[in-house]
């Protein structure tokens, strides 16, 4: 066993022993996820997604889909009514991000989990907090953010902000997803939806906002002061801002993927150890080399991606000479084991 092997395992036997401080570790680990991924999120939607004004001229509207862009949409129908122009900005967005939340959140204690609740919780009062306090000028973070926005680099190319937006909101919501929780809004139903079809997360996201960024972007068409073509714009950059979203979100995101691992080995104890270590079962064919006609054991177990690096490592141990393929799988079907969301 390596080094650094045996020191984890030591941490894990002394953590297991003393439950109080595992599970201090635990809830720390949750928080600092939440506040980062609410940070990441805040900065990419005040600095990217939300248009700034160069020479009196506001940028193009993009539409961020889920909670955030329903909040825009609330902002955008006040402004076309003559609201007062606290009410058409980021500071009612951030008001609104928070309270359409409020029945998300509710929804996730009683459906998904009590931790995942409270954790997204948090995310999203810090999120509503963060974004107030990057859009207001006497935060030294505003005005940060309005150097970053208004940006010749940023301001004049439309695309650059939209990857850049959907990057950061993207890794937010991977950030919290990486520690089961999330950052709320369409974020909550997508995970839901996702645990109980045991698949990604990114293509429910997508169904969902669609509809969110279509209203925005009608909305868009007949806001006063607004080019009908600025609405049919804006809606196809919105499209793609979800769409790298979803595939930021997919690609750091491993719990809901899957991998077939097959095992080929001679040693008759392959399968019994992998199943004593991992919470998924195998299935065992035997066969024989092509070359040297030896007997084999072909082991096929599927398990999360996350998992992948031990099993092989484990596989190893038991069979230094063991051939070993990953298969990435689009879809499982039956009894697969997921740990249960707290």
């Amino acid at each position: 066993m390596k080094k650094s092997e045996k020191i984890r395992k030591k941490i894990n036997d002394y953590l297991f022993d003393h439950r109080a401080l595992s599970l201090f570790l635990n809830h720390s680990n949750a928080l600092i996820h939440t506040v980062l991924a609410a940070l990441v999120f805040a900065f990419g939607f005040t600095a990217f997604i939300t248009p700034g004004v160069k020479d009196g001229v506001e940028g193009l509207h993009i539409a961020t889909g889920g909670v955030s862009g329903i909040s825009q949409t609330i902002a955008l129908v006040l402004r076309n009514v003559g609201a007062p122009e606290w009410m058409t900005g980021n500071t009612i967005i951030s008001i609104a991000y928070f309270v359409v939340n409020i029945p998300i959140v509710l929804f996730a204690f009683f459906k998904i989990g009590k931790k995942f609740a409270v954790y997204t919780g948090i995310n999203v009062g810090l999120s509503s907090l963060f974004i107030f306090l990057f859009s207001n000028s006497p935060f030294r973070a505003a005005f940060i953010i309005d150097q970053i926005s208004n940006n010749p680099l940023i301001f004049d190319h439309v695309l650059v902000r939209v990857l850049f937006g959907a990057t950061m909101v993207g890794v937010s919501s991977a950030i919290a997803y990486r520690a089961d929780v999330s950052c709320g809004g369409i974020d909550v139903f997508s995970y839901y939806f996702a645990l109980r079809k045991s698949t990604s997360i990114g293509k429910y996201g997508i169904l969902i906002n669609g509809i969110v960024i279509t209203t925005y972007s009608v909305v868009l068409v007949f806001s006063s002061g607004s080019e009908w073509a600025d609405g049919v714009v804006a809606f196809f950059f919105s499209l793609t801002y979800l769409f790298v979203v979803n595939l930021v979100i997919d690609t750091i995101n491993l719990r809901n993927k899957k991998v077939q691992v097959q095992i080929i080995t001679t040693n008759d104890y392959m399968a019994p150890v992998l199943i004593a270590n991992f919470p998924h079962g195998a299935t065992v064919v035997t066969g024989e080399g092509a070359y040297s006609h030896a007997p084999k054991k072909i082991v096929y177990m599927v398990v999360s991606s996350s998992q992948v690096k031990s099993v092989i490592s484990l596989a190893h141990k038991v069979d230094p000479n063991a051939f070993i393929s990953v298969t990435a799988l689009v879809q499982v079907y039956g009894n697969f084991f997921i740990k249960p969301v707290e």
